[in-house]
């Protein structure tokens, strides 16, 4: 999230942790990146690096959401 943040600017430091969060709260590994894509893709227009902060990140940041819910997946 801080590293987000840094990329975010003044504008973006309301609304991008609950971009995040939204995608965190997805109920499958699919919706979660889609989500995540197209946050990605909303922000790049005013926010370029922040977009491709998040181009790099999807695939560690999601990773939790490909494990069975026993071990920390979605439930």
């Amino acid at each position: 999230m801080r590293n987000a943040l840094a990329h975010a600017g003044k504008s973006g430091r309301r609304v991008v942790p609950a971009f995040i969060a939204t995608a965190f709260a997805q109920d499958d590994a699919e919706a979660a990146r889609a989500y995540w894509r197209k946050v990605a893709d909303q922000l790049r227009p005013k926010l370029p690096k922040l977009a491709c902060f998040l181009d790099e990140a999807e695939t560690d940041v999601l990773a939790y959401m490909t494990f069975p819910p026993q071990q920390g997946g979605p439930k």
